[in-house]
């Protein structure tokens, strides 16, 4: 009997000292959850104060953005102009007018490709209307950011 009651009595004593150190152990993370929630909600706040500025500084980059969206589509515009007044220029005049006239004279016979003389009709020609830079950027050479860039009205 005096081994069981040993060992029972050295239970006892485990299981007192293991109940004092749980003790230790219990936290009261209630204050500490309080003051993380009042950081988080904090730093929440600044983000979305950081995000609405972020967008109203970005607002005019974005607006010259698009201004530039549309000057590459008229100058894209423009340049087909240009491609098909050219096209319509070499055909009006004939190609004894583009470049082969300079290379004709190396290979073949003056004779052979009678050179045709343009009339005065086939003389004039109308530029298309195009875009000026003048109308997209401000002159002030001071100013060398995308601010600079206008639409015109």
């Amino acid at each position: 009997m005096s081994i069981k009651c040993g060992a029972d009595k050295r239970d006892e004593i485990l299981r007192q000292t293991a109940k004092e150190y749980s003790e230790y152990l219990e936290v009261d993370a209630t204050s500490e959850r309080c003051t993380l929630d009042r950081e988080l909600e904090s730093m929440l706040t600044r983000l979305e104060e950081y995000g609405s500025l972020l967008e109203r500084a970005l607002q005019r980059t974005f607006q010259n953005i698009d201004h530039l969206e549309m000057l590459v589509k008229r100058v894209k515009e423009d340049l087909v102009k240009m491609e098909t007044s050219v096209n319509q220029a070499e055909a009006d005049l004939g190609t004894s007018h583009s470049f082969t006239t300079v290379i004709r004279p190396l290979f073949f016979k003056k004779d052979q490709y009678p050179v045709r003389t343009p009339t005065s009709s086939q003389l004039s020609f109308q530029p298309p209307q195009i875009f000026h830079a003048e109308d997209y950027f401000t002159r002030d050479v001071q100013k060398t950011d995308a601010s600079s860039l206008m639409l015109p009205q």
